[in-house]
């Protein structure tokens, strides 16, 4: 079975409601919207992102279990869906989580930060089940949520570092033409229906193994964490599945 990689994706909070701890239940409410559907990304580094109407159906349908998180870190656990201290819906804007953080005292703290604007953006961890091209716009319509988390987070990692890490390895392969997005997609897609590549594509795969090769590399190199912090593990997790695809 191919690695699954995990990915993150950030948006502006809205929907943001935060009430003060109920003296019954020791908890704080919040509300705040965790997807925004049908909203193009910021340039991620010569391509836009685009989460379909939808994509959150399928998932929410089988009850996943999701955690809030501060920050995607699992010791600041604010509420979890199998817990039933945190909730999921999804309307025609994306996806909307209600939770009832639990009086201590980091979730005292990160009510304040949001009342006070301190805060202002929410994050999901998610896998892609199913995507697609739309000239440079990559259109993700299927997620699951199952394990993942969504997150208030201090600030977003995900438009610059997968910019700037693109832009690394752009420099370290030089004059390598840069491969063809749809046709590798497609490459991919028919190799998980159990199909042998062609010579053509198993070269268009090849060439994106070679890219994230030199993008590691060059992560390596650096003296110090990458600018961003985006972890180099998950480079490797992509060049790990690209392998197995490719059967290389």
């Amino acid at each position: 079975m191919p690695t699954r990689t995990r990915e993150l994706r950030t948006f502006p909070l809205s929907d943001l409601q935060v009430r003060a701890a109920d003296d019954r239940t020791g908890t704080l409410a919040f509300r705040g919207r965790a997807i925004v559907y049908d909203s193009l990304s910021e340039d991620m580094g010569g391509w836009r992102e685009r989460i379909m109407p939808g994509a959150a159906t399928r998932t929410l349908a089988a009850d996943p279990d999701v955690r809030f998180l501060i920050n995607h870190d699992p010791n600041l656990l604010l509420a979890r869906t199998s817990a039933g201290t945190a909730t999921l819906a999804e309307d025609d804007h994306g996806v909307v989580v209600e939770a009832d953080m639990a009086d201590v005292t980091y979730a005292r703290d990160l009510a304040t930060l949001l009342e006070r604007g301190d805060i202002t953006q929410m994050s999901f961890g998610f896998w892609v089940t199913a995507d697609g091209w739309s000239g440079n716009t990559h259109e993700v319509f299927g997620i699951d949520l199952d394990g993942g988390d969504v997150s208030v987070v201090t600030y977003p990692a995900f438009s610059a570092t997968s910019a700037e890490l693109r832009a690394a390895a752009a420099r370290r392969l030089g004059d390598l033409p840069a491969p063809d997005t749809d046709q590798l997609t497609r490459a991919l897609a028919e190799t998980r229906a159990g199909k042998v590549l062609s010579s053509a594509n198993r070269q268009l795969v090849q060439d994106a193994h070679d890219a994230l090769g030199a993008l590691l590399e060059a992560a390596d190199a650096r003296t110090g964490p990458v600018p961003g912090g985006y972890p180099a593990a998950r480079a490797r997790h992509r060049l790990t599945e690209i392998e197995m695809l490719a059967r290389l």
